[in-house]
């Protein structure tokens, strides 16, 4: 997966309730992201650093194979 697309879906969820899960090549089950507080390309190629309020999460978006459930829970 190219860093652009999921740059914008994770910079939209920046301050709010919306949750993505991914699949990364090799693993079965998805991490899940929410409270997504900030999010920066790194200098690599492909490379995303997010924090949330839990965690600081970095991700070779190259190693993404799918991306979906961005949601608000109300």
């Amino acid at each position: 997966m190219e860093r652009g697309p999921l740059m914008e879906v994770l910079n939209d969820m920046v301050g709010t309730d919306k949750e993505l899960s991914i699949i990364l090549w090799g693993e079965d089950s998805p991490l899940e992201i929410r409270n997504v507080e900030f999010v920066e390309q790194l200098t690599s190629t492909q490379g995303v650093h997010v924090v949330t309020k839990q965690n600081n999460i970095w991700i070779d978006s190259s190693h993404v194979s799918a991306a979906w459930q961005v949601r608000e829970d109300l």
